[in-house]
């Protein structure tokens, strides 16, 4: 039986951009192709809603994106939120103080957009100094440096989609994660190589992205996610088909109902060029 897919989440770094963090003409044709079809094509993500990359965003079609890791669904179209999963306001006050302790780089998201600790920010220029050019440059342009990141989470008047803890120091690192991982109130994961994430306990990319489908009237076995990283898992198990990049985590792969090419080769193309075009 052909399965019939309606909507299409992507992750992006990892899967829908290659190591140059460029989305291909081929993946830009697919994604739009599949859009034509009536298909939704939607990128799902753990940037905020300022870091999504117009390459994805500007083809015809794009309407939703799942952002900061389920902790916000927005419409493009509209500058709305559908849905949000906010960080709870004492258990966002309890996490930054520990976080200060601990002297991580910090930022979290709100409203679409990152707050970054300046002290944070200016150390993470000079942490990052090695990183790609086009890695530094994202994070001059989609950060906000703020002297009062602490007084803003204790305010109360920010919701927080998320929040980051980055480190120069892989030991720190791993011991944040070891001591909040299984925290009841938290959702904990490793976004990239030298950070952590941290949303509410039930945001997630899998639990959000079956919110949006339920208001669009979209089974969850009509829905096919691609992804390379255990942070992807809970897409892969809300999905009705979940696809495993070619340079997929092998924890991933072995979750997969398909694994494409890599991101180096088109597998997000190839994967909708196979399952929905």
């Amino acid at each position: 039986m052909e399965r019939e897919i309606k909507l299409v989440a992507l992750d992006l770094d990892g899967t829908t951009f290659n190591s140059e963090k460029v989305i291909t003409e081929r993946t830009r044709k697919a994604i739009a192709a599949a859009i034509k079809k009536g298909v939704i094509v939607m990128p799902a993500t753990g940037r905020q809603k300022t870091g999504l990359p117009e390459s994805f965003t500007s083809i015809p079609g794009v309407r939703y994106a799942l952002t900061s890791n389920g902790g916000a669904v927005v419409d493009l179209w509209e500058d709305s939120i559908i849905y949000a999963d906010f960080i709870p306001y004492k258990t966002a006050c309890r996490v930054i103080d520990h976080l200060i302790q601990i002297d991580a780089l910090i930022e979290f998201y709100h409203d679409g957009k990152s707050y970054a600790d300046r002290k944070s920010y200016n150390r993470a220029l000079h942490v990052y100094k090695n990183f790609p050019d086009w890695f530094k440059e994202y994070i001059k342009v989609s950060r906000i440096p703020v002297d009062d990141l602490r007084e803003r989470v204790y305010s109360g008047k920010f919701n927080i989609e998320k929040m980051l803890a980055s480190f120069d120091d892989m030991i720190l690192r791993q011991q944040l994660f070891d001591e909040m991982h299984n925290d009841p109130e938290l959702s904990v994961v490793f976004g990239n190589s030298f950070n952590v994430e941290i949303t509410a306990a039930t945001a997630n990319k899998g639990h959000s992205l079956l919110k949006l489908a339920e208001k669009l009237g979209i089974m969850p076995e009509q829905i096919m996610v691609c992804g390379d990283t255990m942070n992807d898992r809970t897409m892969f198990e809300a999905a009705g088909l979940a696809v495993a990049m070619g340079n997929a985590d092998e924890e991933i792969k072995a979750m997969a109902d398909d694994v494409t090419l890599s991101n180096d080769e088109d597998g997000v193309a190839a994967a909708i060029e196979k399952w929905v075009l």
